[in-house]
């Protein structure tokens, strides 16, 4: 799987006629995928998977060339995904939607990576889009969990005839749903400009990546913020609170993450130990914080060796 990411980043910064190849091929199959595949499931997930790949194609090439290479591969996506959107679903406003939701995040985010040279910086930057995220949904569409609780009722039949313990266990999941939506997609955004940061460093032959991230800390005040944040969740029961805290929650299971991985990088079974912890992660959400714990408290109590800077500090 790698090894066929690596090659198709190494296609795609060829130039800018393979770059806006690759970027927008994939953008246009996610809108193309979903309404041609006989399977509705396996159509969301290919077509997932081909945005999620675009996306992160179009942070290596902000990350190695530049923000206006990435800009011209988003242009000629952008056109793409009007064209067909306007075609299958007559919704040519899909295609500018997608910029501003899905690639300006990548944009803001990967043109931080590559000027400061600083992965906590860049997550930092991410909280704050969060932050804008969450309120721009509690303020603007303040009505959004009723619309869904209301769709999802609207789609099991009538109430009268559904199990009642099987209404309330789906709105429960709509409701939190909304609350995790944003720190959802600051997870997907922070992954995505990772792998792009791993592949630039593959192809560059260098290990930075690795000793970036088993270095990361997001600062103290970054920390008290954070747990200051989540208790005051817990004594207020707000929602747009308690959303902020997921966020938080998420922020700082990367650098707890990052403390696991600095602490079995020297094992002989490293990977059999981080495929486990990671299995406990996706499995128990106890696991997800007890690690964001950790990674709070990491900021006082240094878990870790002083942080030791990439083999090439020019790599970005």
């Amino acid at each position: 799987m790698s090894v066929t990411l690596l090659a198709l980043a190494r296609f795609t910064l060829k130039g800018p006629y393979q770059a806006a190849l690759a970027v927008g091929l994939l953008a246009v199959l996610a809108v193309f995928i979903p309404p041609m595949s006989p399977n509705t499931v396996l159509g969301v997930l290919l077509a997932s998977f081909c945005m999620l790949l675009s996306c992160t194609l179009v942070g290596l090439i902000i990350l190695t060339q530049g923000s206006v290479s990435g800009l011209k591969a988003i242009g000629v996506s952008i056109l793409g995904i009007t064209l067909v959107a306007w075609a299958l679903i007559n919704a040519p406003e899909l295609g500018l939607w997608t910029a501003l939701v899905q690639w300006l995040p990548i944009i803001l985010l990967a043109q931080t990576l590559r000027t400061s040279n600083s992965l906590a910086l860049t997550m930092l930057l991410g909280l704050v889009l969060g932050v804008i995220g969450i309120a721009t949904q509690y303020l603007v569409w303040g009505d959004l969990e009723a619309e869904m609780i209301a769709q999802t009722v609207q789609r099991m039949g009538s109430t009268n005839q559904l199990d009642a313990e099987l209404v309330d266990r789906n709105v429960q999941l709509v409701q939190l749903f909304v609350l995790a939506m944003v720190a959802m997609a600051y997870l997907l955004f922070m992954l995505i400009v990772m792998i792009a940061r791993w592949m630039q460093a593959s192809l560059a032959g260098s290990a930075g990546f690795g000793q970036e991230f088993r270095a990361l800390s997001l600062g103290k005040p970054a920390a008290a913020g954070a747990l200051g944040l989540v208790l005051t969740s817990i004594w207020i029961p707000q929602t747009w609170l308690s959303s902020l805290a997921f966020l938080m929650v998420i922020a700082f299971m990367f650098q707890g993450v990052a403390v696991v991985h600095s602490k079995v990088a020297q094992h002989k079974q490293a990977w059999l130990l981080l495929g486990l912890f990671y299995a406990l992660l996706l499995v128990f959400p106890q696991a997800v914080a007890l690690t964001a714990i950790t990674g709070v408290i990491d900021n006082w109590l240094v878990f870790r060796k002083k942080p030791v800077k990439p083999d090439d500090e020019n790599e970005l």
